[in-house]
């Protein structure tokens, strides 16, 4: 297992303010054209006008199999990604930093050995897959520094899962956030989180979102102790500062209209999980 995870994030999938609601349909649908999402001619210049996105309380993340996990990474490492990490000048130096190692990534790690009880997951807007997980089971604290291990984590037997490797699109903010979301829901009544930072980025970011370090290859995170995650009304994990409505769009010729909710976010992009 390789436990690889990087960062990238751009355009917004957190909920947006009201009374931006004009603007944000402009921004929505120049966003969806850079992602290949909606076609040449979509517009969001009417609020009045129906369209194929929409505020949504769940995310919409989707269990896939391993053949088709492993063809959703091929689009990772895809021309589409390395224009992005070649031209700072048009999407910034930070995004085309994150499309770079993205591309590294998903190259190195996509298609590598997993175990036969490796789930595989994607974040889905409409047809497109903007990130991926592979999730492994958890280990044992022997595998690990277990004098630090005590030390971090009393009583602990060991993780309950581990972030096998983690891509998502340089312009979806806040995808690998709420793929994280999502295995932590997953992960037990008291989870711990292991994964193994990719690069030096990656790792700052972790430690942002409340992994320790535990030893030279290994992070981890309990939302308990850690003040970067709550639990929201409905008793799920999420980030401090974000809100728990996720943008969706449609993968079929029904339209609906966006739902604004009544506050921003104080999500920061930069901060994004890998």
């Amino acid at each position: 297992m390789y436990n690889r995870i990087n960062g990238s994030s751009y355009f917004t999938s957190s909920p947006l303010d009201e009374a931006d609601e004009q603007n944000d349909a402009d921004t929505f649908a120049d966003a969806f054209r850079q992602l290949r999402l909606a076609p040449p001619n979509s517009s969001g210049t009417s609020t009045s006008a129906a369209r194929p996105y929409w505020l949504d309380s769940s995310p919409p993340v989707v269990e896939i199999d391993k053949r088709s996990f492993r063809k959703a990474a091929e689009g990772y490492h895809s021309d589409e990604i390395r224009k992005i990490a070649d031209n700072p000048q048009e999407y910034s130096d930070f995004v085309s930093q994150k499309a770079a190692r993205t591309a590294e990534v998903a190259e190195e790690y996509g298609t590598t050995q997993d175990s036969v009880n490796a789930r595989y997951f994607s974040y889905q807007l409409g047809n497109k897959s903007v990130g991926l997980l592979r999730m492994e089971g958890g280990d044992s604290m022997t595998n690990f520094d277990v004098e630090k291990w005590q030390e971090l984590f009393p009583g602990r037997p060991g993780t309950t899962a581990t972030v096998d490797l983690q891509v998502v699109h340089p312009l979806v903010e806040n995808a690998g956030d709420i793929l994280l979301e999502h295995q932590l829901g997953m992960a037990g009544e008291r989870p711990l989180l292991n994964l193994r930072p990719a690069n030096p980025e990656a790792r700052a970011r972790a430690a942002k979102m409340g992994f320790v370090e535990v030893d030279a290859d290994n992070m981890v995170l309990d939302p308990v102790k850690s003040d970067k995650w709550v639990r929201n009304g409905d008793g799920k994990w999420q980030r401090e500062g974000t809100a728990s409505r996720y943008l969706r769009k449609a993968d079929d010729s029904q339209d609906r209209k966006v739902e604004m909710p009544a506050s921003a976010s104080t999500y920061d992009y930069e901060d994004d999980f890998m």
